[in-house]
């Protein structure tokens, strides 16, 4: 059986060299012979020369340097900082909001994967990163369609800028927020930002929501996790939120990489690929959509 052929989807050059760095992790190069015609073609000149790693080398060199430190078991207790996983996962443009102060400073993708653990408990991943990262697509500034999205932006905007450090903080756009109040509102984001009809209307259909990206099978994601919040049982009451039913674990950060062994799964959804619900779809007020959401967890754009 001929051998899998892998491809980076995403890769985060900045953040792989932070963890490499921050963590004493050599590279070391390899010495590779070259062949060479000697002087007037006369005999071979054996030498040595440095070559650079692969994208592939140097996520196993991580991996395997911090591989006690990597947790790929989601029933482990939290808090988790390193993460891998696979899974089918959603990528889409995180949006900003209002007039607040935008402190991401560059267009950012949020990607979203869901695993259940062997206990299992559902756990959601909300990550956030560069949208230059992707590898072989450019991603363009106008969408066709304009949706929902969230008014607690500027806050999630704060805690994946700060790397979770603003939180502890507990102030400005954060101050009306406590941790599982901004956990589920940044899984709001990441499963429904974009809607623009009835909730009913864009259930498994990604493409018709606004700002979505692509969704692929992730063979392997290693990801830099800023929060781990687990939810108090009994305190979220999701039946009016399909998309969040059985919600129990959220975990908020960046991704190092994605990678697929399944580039036939990759399935884009903007540009020509964006899919626009006619006017004859079924329509609902934000109240109907959003009515067991914060007061004020949202507004409708466009």
């Amino acid at each position: 059986m001929p051998k899998l052929v892998g491809r980076y989807v995403y890769w985060s050059e900045r953040l792989v060299r932070e963890v490499i760095d921050d963590n004493g992790v050599q590279l070391d190069s390899r010495v590779k012979s070259s062949l060479k015609l000697g002087v007037a073609g006369n005999g071979l000149d054996v030498t040595g020369r440095d070559r650079e790693k692969t994208t592939f080398e140097v996520a196993e060199i991580l991996k395997k340097k911090l591989r006690k430190a990597i947790v790929s078991d989601f029933d482990t207790p939290g808090p988790v900082q390193l993460v891998q996983g696979a899974s089918w996962v959603e990528v889409a443009e995180f949006q900003r909001w209002g007039y607040a102060r935008h402190r991401l400073g560059q267009r950012t993708a949020v990607v979203h994967a869901q695993t259940v653990t062997r206990r299992g408990r559902r756990v959601d991943l909300c990550l956030f990163g560069g949208i230059r990262n992707l590898r072989g697509y450019t991603v363009p500034e106008d969408d066709p369609v304009h949706g929902w999205t969230s008014s607690a932006a500027p806050a999630i905007e704060e805690l994946v800028a700060s790397r979770g450090a603003a939180m502890n903080e507990g102030a400005g756009d954060l101050s009306s927020f406590d941790e599982e109040e901004l956990a589920v509102d940044t899984l709001r984001v990441a499963l429904s930002q974009g809607i623009y009809r009835h909730t009913d209307d864009h259930r498994g259909r990604p493409e018709t929501r606004a700002f979505t990206v692509m969704g692929f099978e992730a063979t392997e994601y290693v990801a830099l996790i800023y929060k781990d919040v687990t939810l108090t049982p009994g305190r979220w009451d999701f039946r009016t939120e399909q998309e969040m039913i059985g919600t129990r674990r959220i975990l908020i950060g960046a991704p190092l990489w994605l990678r697929t062994t399944h580039p036939n799964s990759i399935r884009t959804y903007f540009g020509p690929d964006r899919v626009v619900l006619t006017p004859s779809a079924r329509q609902a007020s934000r109240q109907e959509i959003f009515q067991s959401r914060r007061q004020d967890s949202g507004q409708v754009s466009g």
